[in-house]
């Protein structure tokens, strides 16, 4: 993401077990336990390995509940170096078929630079985005079942996993590859029922201890009404996380190319994060308190605008 002022760990054998029909609200201990599966997925742009991080995420998709994965390859350039990369986009739609549809999205990639960090010789290596590239995803595979199972069969959900958000570079752009080429493709008719969603909600490091989600400014000029009433049904919760004044500038991230295709969209972020970018991003950050507040926020505000089953 740009804000606009100047868009390893040990191997986890097998991810956590998707939520069970008995399990009706969201578990932020859950989502940090996938939270810490995923973080043994190497997925910053660069490494070899992302061919099987990006294949182990699809299947992920399908474990959740998608019934349909596809694939949206593109590629994009360093701005800095113009060393370019091949990315992968991923949409799993649960009930493709259905006549209502959302979205909700996030990026999986971590970023290959630190350019934050304090230690001036480790800006060249990547980070390892607990916050900034798994928080989000964390809380999309643990919501995903649970919508699935309880809203109304005519209501379908599409998770989008966009690759390729971390690569611009300060004051140079690039940043949101992924978006920008799936609302390419939407504007050029490939992804029909994208075009037609109602909304689209994207996350973006909204993991941390001491969560707090301000309004962000190009989310109210896109979508007021949906951010407003997102905002009002988590405070109604008491998740104090949900704070009802607009942040001090505005965050160009993957929410506004799906605007720019006609997608109502709003953007969950906490920008205000010491590690961001650095090498601090580690899994010890991340809360399950705040990740609850942001994945029961989510499930409830659907509920109430679609009904349940």
């Amino acid at each position: 993401m740009l804000t606009l002022l100047a868009c390893t760990g040990s191997t986890v054998a097998s991810p956590p077990a998707p939520p069970t029909l008995a399990q009706s609200a969201f578990s932020g201990t859950r989502a940090l336990e996938r939270a810490r599966w995923l973080m043994t997925l190497p997925r910053a742009l660069g490494d070899p390995r992302r061919t099987t991080s990006i294949e182990r995420l699809e299947r992920a998709l399908v474990e959740v509940g998608a019934t349909r994965v596809r694939r949206l390859p593109h590629h994009g350039r360093d701005p800095w170096s113009d060393a370019s990369f091949a990315m992968t986009t991923l949409i799993g739609d649960i009930r493709p078929a259905a006549p209502r549809r959302f979205i909700l999205a996030t990026h999986f990639d971590t970023r290959p630079w630190a350019e934050e960090d304090p230690d001036e010789a480790r800006r060249g290596a990547p980070i390892p985005g607990a916050n900034d590239g798994t928080s989000g995803l964390a809380v999309l595979l643990e919501l995903g079942p649970l919508l699935a199972a309880q809203l109304p069969e005519e209501v379908g959900v599409s998770l989008i996993l966009f690759d390729g958000e971390e690569l611009g570079r300060p004051g140079a752009g690039g940043y949101c590859a992924g978006s920008r080429a799936l609302a390419s493709a939407i504007d050029a008719g490939s992804f029909p029922a994208l075009a037609r969603a109602e909304f689209a909600i994207v996350l973006d490091m909204v993991g941390e201890r001491g969560l707090e989600l301000e309004l962000e400014p190009l989310s109210l000029s896109f979508a007021e009404p949906l951010a407003r009433a997102v905002w009002t049904t988590g405070a109604a919760l008491g998740y104090h996380e949900f704070r009802a004044r607009v942040h001090r500038s505005a965050v160009f991230d993957d929410h506004a190319p799906l605007a720019g295709a006609g997608v109502p969209a709003i953007l969950l972020i906490d920008h205000d994060y010491a590690p961001w970018h650095t090498h601090a991003d580690t899994l010890d950050k991340l809360s399950p308190a705040s990740l609850e507040a942001v994945g029961e926020t989510l499930r409830r505000f659907a509920l109430a605008r679609y009904g349940a089953r």
